[in-house]
């Protein structure tokens, strides 16, 4: 008895089956195309793209920066 109501609580209680790669984060990039993405400021180090607030030079508006 005691073993089917631990089976009914986990079941009732577990984690919703995952839905893909929707749930899972990407890789970091190494060149930023949009902001908010994760990116590789140094090896070994991320970053995230962000604008960039000051003059911008053709694309360059979007920029990795260090999450450190």
């Amino acid at each position: 008895m005691r073993a089917l109501l631990i089976a009914v609580a986990l079941a009732v209680c577990a984690c919703p089956p995952s839905s893909g790669n929707a749930s899972k984060s990407s890789e970091p990039v190494t060149t930023c195309t949009l902001v908010g993405q994760s990116c590789l400021f140094a090896p070994g180090k991320l970053g995230l793209c962000v604008e960039r607030t000051g003059p911008c030079e053709g694309d360059g508006c979007i920029i990795c920066q260090s999450q450190h």
